[in-house]
C-alpha cells in the first residue's frame, strides 16, 4: 500500500550546531516561572499602549491618532536594548519597524518574520463586558488581559524575546533573519502607508524570490483537538471583499406611507441574501482537508463515524455535512457572508430616501472576488426587475423602469439599487506542505514542543474575533 502524506509525520529536527541552546533555553529557561512572568509583563506593558488603527485613519503625520505609535516604538527600545544594539533597526514610513540580524552566509536567502503593532478599537458599548479594561495589560498569573494580548502583540513580543535569548547565548546566525513590523494591519484593506511600504522596501532590497521563507501571524499556540495536541501552521488564507448595497427611493411623510419603505426594501434584500448563502465545497488543495485526514489517522479520540467520513472513498457528502454543522468549520469550506453595518432614516416622521448596508466576505479558496460579485448580480437581478428598480451592479447599469415613472398612491415599486465592491483581495496562494521548507518548519516545531505534537496545515479564515482578554 502506498502511504499518503497524511499517514506520517515529519521527524523531529534539532540544531546541528549549538545544541546547547536547546538545552539552555527550551529545556530550562522557557519553562521557568521567572521567565514566563517576565515575558507576561513585557506583553502586558505592550498591551497598555493603545496603538489603535481605525478604519478611517488619515495619513501618517496628518492624523494625530498615529502619535501613540511613537510611544510603542519607545517601549520596544527600552524593553529590548540588547536587540537594538546587535541588530540593524530601521523605521519605514515613520512607524513601521524593520529589524535585520545579518547572517554570516551571504549565499543563503533570509528568513522573514512579520507581525503588527496595531489593534482594533475597543468600543465603549462593550466596556462593561471586559473583566479588566481593554488596555489594562493586567496579568493574573495565567492570562494577560487586554486588546492585542493575542492579535498580534503576543507574536511580536515572542519574536523579540526569542532573538534576545539567542543573543544571550552568543548565537550568530548563518542565514540573515528579518523582522518586519507593520502598524496598519487592522486599519482596512487599502494599506498604502505601513505594510505596503515595508513590502516595497524588502522587494527593492532583496528582489523577486529573494526571501527563503515568510512567517506571518496565524493560529496561535498548540491546540487540543480530538484528544491530540496539534500545531497548525496556516498555509493559505481566504480572500476578502466588502459589498456595499444602496437603495434610493422617493421620500415623503410617514403619515402616508407606501407599502414598503426604503428600510422595508432593505430588509427584503437582507433576508434574500441570508437565505441564499454561498455553497460549501472542499477542494483537494484546501489545507483543511489535509488537517482532517491527518487527524483521522493520527488523533487519539476522533469518532469512528467521522474518521470514516473523512477517509472513505464515497463519503465526501457526509464530511461536508459535518463541516456545515458548525459555523467555525463551515467558514473553512465556503465564502462567508456577514452583514455588519446598516444605516437608514434620520427622523421618526420622515420616509427615508436612502438605505445602505455592507456585506463583509471572506472568500473561499475555490472562489474569487469576481465570483462574489457575479453571485450578487444573479441573486438580486430578479428582485430589481420585480420591483422596477434600476440595477447598477458594480458599474453595469440595467434599467427596469421608464424615466417618467414616478411613485403614486397605488404605485410605489420603483427606485435604484446600487452594488459596489470595496477592498478586493483574492485568496492567497497555497503553500505546498510537501515542499522541503515545510518539513523544516514541522521538524523544528516538534523539536521545540515534543515529538507527540502533530503538525498539520490549517486554513486562516480571517474571521477571528479577539476574546475579551
Amino acid at each position: 500500500m502506498v502511504l499518503n502524506r497524511w499517514y506520517y509525520q515529519i521527524p523531529v529536527m534539532q540544531p546541528r550546531k549549538r545544541q546547547d541552546i536547546t538545552r539552555q533555553n527550551v529545556e530550562t529557561l522557557f519553562i521557568s516561572k521567572d521567565f514566563q512572568d517576565t515575558l507576561a509583563h513585557r506583553l502586558g506593558g505592550a498591551v497598555q499602549i493603545p496603538a489603535i488603527a481605525y478604519d478611517d485613519m488619515g495619513l501618517v503625520g496628518k492624523d494625530p491618532r498615529w502619535e501613540v505609535f511613537y510611544q510603542f516604538s519607545d517601549y520596544l527600545t527600552k524593553t529590548f536594548p540588547r536587540i537594538y544594539e546587535a541588530l540593524r533597526v530601521e523605521t519605514v514610513s515613520t512607524h513601521g519597524l524593520l529589524y535585520t540580524w545579518q547572517g554570516s552566509a551571504q549565499d543563503l536567502k533570509p528568513l522573514l518574520f512579520m507581525a503588527h503593532s496595531d489593534v482594533v478599537p475597543a468600543g465603549e458599548s462593550t466596556s462593561l463586558q471586559w473583566t479588566y479594561p481593554p488596555f489594562s495589560g493586567h496579568y493574573d498569573g495565567e492570562y494577560i488581559w487586554g486588546r492585542g494580548s493575542e492579535d498580534d502583540k503576543s507574536n511580536l513580543i515572542a519574536m523579540l524575546t526569542a532573538i534576545e535569548s539567542l543573543l544571550g547565548c552568543e548565537f550568530k546566525p548563518c542565514r540573515t533573519l528579518i523582522l518586519s513590523i507593520g502598524f496598519d494591519e487592522e486599519g482596512g484593506a487599502d494599506r498604502s502607508y505601513g505594510a505596503r511600504c515595508l513590502a516595497d522596501t524588502l522587494l527593492k532590497r532583496y528582489g523577486n524570490d529573494g526571501i527563503e521563507l515568510i512567517f506571518d501571524e496565524g493560529i496561535a499556540g498548540i491546540e487540543r483537538r480530538f484528544g491530540t495536541d496539534f500545531a497548525l501552521p496556516a498555509t493559505a488564507e481566504k480572500g476578502y471583499v466588502d459589498v456595499d448595497v444602496k437603495l434610493d427611493v422617493p421620500g415623503g411623510h410617514s403619515s402616508t406611507p407606501p407599502d414598503h419603505t426604503a428600510i422595508g426594501f432593505q430588509a427584503q434584500i437582507i433576508n434574500l441574501i441570508e437565505d441564499h448563502p454561498f455553497t460549501s465545497q472542499l477542494i483537494r488543495q484546501n489545507p483543511t482537508l489535509t488537517f482532517f485526514r491527518q487527524a483521522a489517522v493520527l488523533s487519539k479520540s476522533m469518532p469512528q463515524e467521522l474518521r470514516d467520513a473523512i477517509l472513505g472513498k464515497k463519503s465526501s457528502e457526509k464530511f461536508l455535512e459535518y463541516m456545515d454543522r458548525d459555523r467555525e468549520r463551515r467558514a473553512m469550506v465556503r465564502t462567508s457572508t456577514a452583514i455588519t453595518m446598516a444605516q437608514s432614516g434620520d427622523k421618526v416622521n420622515s420616509l427615508p430616501e436612502t438605505a445602505t448596508f455592507v456585506i463583509n466576505h471572506r472568500i473561499a479558496l475555490h472562489e474569487s472576488a469576481q465570483a462574489v460579485k457575479d453571485y450578487y448580480i444573479a441573486l438580486l437581478r430578479p428582485w430589481a426587475k420585480k420591483w422596477h428598480f434600476n440595477f447598477d451592479a458594480f458599474g453595469v447599469m440595467e434599467r427596469n423602469r421608464e424615466d417618467s415613472q414616478t411613485r403614486s398612491n397605488d404605485n410605489n415599486d420603483c427606485g435604484d439599487l446600487t452594488l459596489t465592491a470595496q477592498y478586493e483581495l483574492e485568496p492567497s496562494p497555497i503553500s505546498d506542505t510537501e515542499d522541503p521548507r515545510f518539513s523544516w518548519l514541522a521538524g523544528v516545531i516538534k523539536g521545540v514542543f515534543g515529538e507527540d505534537v502533530v503538525v498539520a496545515p490549517e486554513l486562516l479564515t480571517g474571521v477571528y474575533i479577539e476574546p475579551l482578554h
